[in-house]
């Protein structure tokens, strides 16, 4: 068994707290061994090029915050994204009948 010291513990602590996200958004299950990853791969690659603009500053705090918000939706099933040419191209999916995208639930008594 090797134990992990400096950057690869750094890294491992981190590449677990993605997964763990991946499993809070239900993007990523297992079931026996296999474990069955849906969105995550693309999700995953979206989080990295964030990552990679935050450290060379080619993204404002405010463009890695609605970015993050884009796969966080992604990954609730509230939009599709697709990489093009180094873009995000983000589309809408169906609505389910009587569902507004943006609505939210009103709150008791104010129906």
């Amino acid at each position: 068994m090797t134990k992990l010291t400096g950057d690869a513990s750094v890294k491992k602590k981190k590449s677990n707290k993605l997964i763990e996200w991946f499993v809070e958004e239900g993007t990523l299950k297992q079931e026996g061994n296999l474990y069955i990853a849906g969105k995550a791969f693309r999700a995953n690659s979206v989080i990295n090029w964030i990552k990679k603009g935050s450290l060379d500053k080619t993204l404002s705090k405010k463009e890695i915050e609605e970015n993050m918000l884009i796969v966080r939706m992604f990954l609730q099933d509230k939009i599709d994204l697709e990489w093009e040419n180094g873009m995000i191209n983000v589309f809408t999916l169906p609505l389910s009948e009587g569902k507004d995208f943006c609505a939210e639930e009103p709150a008791e008594g104010n129906v």
